[in-house]
């Protein structure tokens, strides 16, 4: 085996990915820690939080070079001494959640991996995606039992995981919010909305309208203004606020992130929203969610998840649209999902 191998360095902090980063060798350790874990890095998951986290935006200390990526499919190559075999060895499969995933191997803290079956990349949407959107409906949007849910970016990987987990875990009824015809069909056909809304042929101001016409229409009551109950929202910006003006009263809105933001570098959108007013009108609220400060019911949700997976209750979500191949395309997948091509986890072979 060769000395070194490659990785994704951010070299420069900046919201623009492609220019902050590059590919380096870097060295095999001598030796493995205590409880630290050689992987070999099959496959690769892209998400949004990629563009913050080289912008430094979730470690506000932070000096370049670091490594970047959250989460790998791979194969287990050594582990430290002291790890029991009959808990890992080298040839099992796993998934890794560990910042610099974008590399060919990766020394990972034993905490930080979960074994699988195989290394099929249809488990690594189980992970970041899956359990951000397992964890964050479980511990803050919490909805009731035949609630009516709108899910933002419904299309996408976590977006996708919440549509499902909302209509088969929490019996909801479910309208996907997307940007095309063709992603209207998959949320309908294959991720299993039961209404769509297209912002890009409503306009964004006639988003709530359209939310309140498909509610109505699969609740039966088509003249009622029926708006969602509790909101997963992604997305950010106007569409954020016109999913808020959508809102039944006392409804919920849990945001997980804004991605319209993150390649602008997070900066005001100048449009002076009153976010406080429009949730003081509807006795609503606004709750958020960051995965890193729940990591204790990681391995938990992740085996529900797998599961359900296992069991055919719920679809793993692999884009097919384009493949990415190699550390070099990670750039390009980036700008993939951020140009809104996606359908499912964008994940790059390695």
């Amino acid at each position: 085996m060769s000395k070194t191998y490659k990785q994704i360095i951010a070299h420069t902090i900046s919201p623009d990915f492609r220019n902050s980063v590059k590919i380096v060798q870097t060295a095999f350790p001598d030796a493995l820690h205590q409880n630290e874990v050689l992987l070999k890095n099959i496959f690769v998951g892209i998400n949004a939080s990629d563009v913050n986290f080289v912008n430094g935006k979730y470690k506000p200390d932070v000096q370049a070079p670091f490594a970047v990526g959250f989460e790998a499919v791979g194969e287990v190559v050594e582990v430290h001494k002291g790890i029991d075999p009959s808990v890992l060895k080298a040839g099992d499969h796993v998934v890794s959640q560990c910042y610099g995933s974008f590399a060919e191997y990766q020394v990972v803290p034993h905490r930080t991996i979960k074994k699988i079956p195989t290394c099929d990349k249809h488990y690594l949407p189980l992970d970041l995606s899956g359990t951000t959107a397992s964890i964050s409906i479980a511990r803050v949007l919490q909805p009731a039992k035949g609630d009516r849910a709108l899910v933002t970016a419904a299309a996408g990987g976590t977006g996708s995981m919440a549509v499902q987990l909302l209509r088969h875990q929490y019996g909801c009824k479910v309208i996907g919010v997307c940007s095309s015809e063709e992603k209207e069909q998959f949320l309908l056909n294959e991720v299993g909305c039961e209404g769509v809304v297209n912002y890009k042929k409503e306009t964004m101001r006639g988003v709530p309208k359209a939310v309140w016409r498909e509610f109505g229409r699969i609740c039966g009551d088509e003249k009622k203004k029926m708006g969602p109950q509790v909101v997963y929202e992604s997305v950010g910006g106007e569409l954020l606020d016109r999913t808020i003006d959508s809102l039944a009263l006392h409804g919920k809105v849990l945001s997980i992130g804004s991605i319209s933001s993150y390649t602008g570098g997070w900066k005001e959108d100048g449009t002076g929203s009153p976010l406080p007013l429009q949730l003081l009108s509807k006795s609503a609220s606004l709750h958020t969610f960051l995965l890193p400060h729940f990591t204790k019911h990681i391995n938990t949700h992740f085996r529900e998840l797998c599961a359900l997976y296992e069991k055919g209750v719920i679809k793993s979500f692999v884009d097919e649209g384009q493949p990415f191949k190699g550390l070099g395309s990670v750039p390009d997948a980036v700008d993939y999902m951020y140009a809104g091509k996606n359908k499912g986890k964008v994940i790059v072979a390695l």
